[in-house]
């Protein structure tokens, strides 16, 4: 009896909590995406406007060494400033930990950096982890006329950017290997176009590391990039009972091309030791631990994050609201869909009954307060992966993923009506509300976000007819 319990166990219980960790892991590394996709937009216009200020200056004063870089770095605010020299050493920079920094030391980005600064045109970097001091940021480069100089800026992401801290990968795989002890270590691979250099990122920073990584490990990587198949190694050594996962997460550019740059092969330690003992201890009450590890499941699918806080550097957040907006919807579900993500979703499309008079009655600064109120509401409520957006006006729309029926999107709603509809008091005046919400499904009722917001307005309509003839 026994053996077989623990057949199930393994069969079962243990692979789907696995699929759990790895979809969790691929998930975070998309939101980053997308997050650092419409940031940079914004990046490489500020860096390359900053540029040509020093570019300007250097023609008017050649001499970098007279240059007071202070005056400039409160100029560009979040920024640093570095000025390389011909043998590709930093000489003058207005963070002082990189001064000194030399380049040469490192080949294949040296070469990087001699045809950049023989070029006449600016350049800049994806985000990414700092060689020096292991902070996550963003670089420019930009030639001086006489080609005898290198300006380069960087900026800070989490600094500049306290949101982004959100979408931080490490967190999340912290937050993992803390709660399941199936899951020993998380480590993210980076590589070079061919496969030929891997390195390891962690959240202490970043290793070009070809003689600490081991052989096999090197291989196992270009194999994935090859194959675009996960793998997963069996450890039963004296050491313990460990299982490595290795899954890839491959970007491609709009040529079909593997874009290197942002993408990663993931590595997951399972340590298999644990289950046998953990099976000991309690095999008496093994269909209890069944059942709370299926309630885990469905309140983990409850309990999705929220994908992005208000940020000031990007044209896709509400103001008031501090939700996402049409812009970073249409880029998200057409990031879901490319990736083919999720097979199932919905979207709710909700309008605050009466919204109108509550302008005209109270003013607007109250009419604010209760569309901040059930923004609120709503990223509260719902679980953290669902996206809640400010529509337009009194309208907001949530994305459901995961969802298995229609009948658990209704449940859903009713637990929103029930929130909105509770009073809540400003400036000692009682405030009543109520919405309206319309249900679309993908893929029943439209395969595009057109259709989708089309038809769960038009059962929005419905249900605000339905209400006002009650």
């Amino acid at each position: 009896m026994i053996m077989k319990l623990k057949n199930v166990f393994y069969r079962k219980i243990t692979p789907l909590r696995k699929k759990m960790i790895e979809q969790n892991i691929l998930e975070s590394l998309s939101y980053a995406d997308v997050s650092y996709k419409i940031l940079e937009e914004y990046l490489n216009q500020e860096m390359k406007s900053y540029s040509q200020i020093l570019v300007e200056q250097y023609k008017k004063n050649p001499d970098i060494y007279s240059w007071d870089l202070g005056k400039f770095k409160r100029q560009f605010k979040n920024y640093d400033i570095y000025i390389i020299d011909q043998n590709l050493k930093i000489v003058r920079a207005t963070f002082e930990k990189d001064l000194g920094l030399d380049f040469s030391k490192f080949p294949n980005f040296a070469k990087l950096l001699r045809k950049r600064m023989s070029g006449n045109t600016f350049y800049a970097d994806r985000i990414d982890i700092s060689m020096n001091s292991f902070r996550l940021k963003k670089y420019s480069y930009m030639p001086t006329p006489d080609h005898k100089y290198l300006l380069e800026l960087s900026i800070d992401i989490i600094e500049s950017n306290p949101v982004m801290k959100d979408m931080n990968v490490f967190s999340r795989a912290n937050y993992l290997t803390r709660n399941y002890d199936l899951l020993k270590q998380i480590t993210f691979y980076k590589f070079n176009e061919t496969g030929s250099e891997v390195r390891i990122i962690t959240q202490r920073g970043i290793s070009y590391v070809d003689t600490k990584i081991q052989k096999n490990i090197k291989e196992t990587v270009k194999k994935i990039i090859l194959t675009k198949r996960p793998v997963e190694i069996n450890d039963y050594s004296s050491n313990g009972k460990y299982t490595y996962k290795y899954i890839p997460y491959l970007n491609y550019t709009r040529d079909n091309r593997l874009d290197w740059w942002n993408s990663y092969v993931v590595e997951l330690t399972y340590d298999n030791s644990f289950l046998y003992s953990k099976l000991a201890r309690e095999k008496r009450i093994f269909a209890v631990e069944i059942t709370i590890t299926i309630l885990l499941f469905i309140m983990f699918l409850m309990a999705f994050r929220n994908l992005l806080n208000q940020t000031e550097k990007t044209a896709s957040y509400d103001p008031l609201t501090a939700l996402p907006n049409r812009s970073f919807f249409a880029e998200y579900f057409k990031n879901i869909i490319y990736k083919r993500q999720s097979d199932k979703m919905a979207i709710l499309f909700i309008d605050i009954n009466d919204f109108k008079m509550i302008n005209d009655t109270y003013g607007h600064d109250t009419g604010d307060f209760v569309l901040k109120k059930v923004a609120e509401i709503l990223k509260r409520i719902l679980r953290k992966d669902d996206l809640v957006i400010r529509y337009g006006g009194d309208e907001f729309l949530v994305l459901l993923r995961g969802i298995n029926s229609l009948k658990d999107v209704e449940l859903v709603v009713q637990k929103i009506n029930q929130e909105i509809n509770k009073p809540f008091n400003i400036h000692d005046k009682t405030i009543e509300i109520s919405a309206s919400i319309g249900i679309s499904m993908y893929p029943d009722n439209g395969s595009t976000l057109e259709e989708l917001i089309t038809k769960a307005d038009e059962s929005m309509y419905k249900e605000k007819t339905k209400q006002k003839k009650a």
